[in-house]
């Protein structure tokens, strides 16, 4: 079974949005990007830690067996 995840990328510095202790960090690697369940709560993180825009991409994940 599949599910859908979002990823968030600020357009300033290009970096990806990830959890970081409790906040939230940005890193320039995909794979270390913090994966949103939901878009909303995507696009509502990125409003609060992206000041001059962002990207939501959105991917297929497998769910773990």
């Amino acid at each position: 079974m599949t599910h859908r995840v979002f990823i968030v990328q600020d357009r300033e510095s290009a970096q990806f949005l990830f959890p970081d202790c409790g906040d939230v960090g940005l890193t320039a690697w995909i794979n270390e990007a913090g994966l949103f369940e939901s878009e909303e709560a995507a696009i509502e993180t990125a409003f609060v830690h992206c000041t001059e825009g962002f990207i939501v991409f959105e991917f297929i994940e497998d769910d773990p067996l």
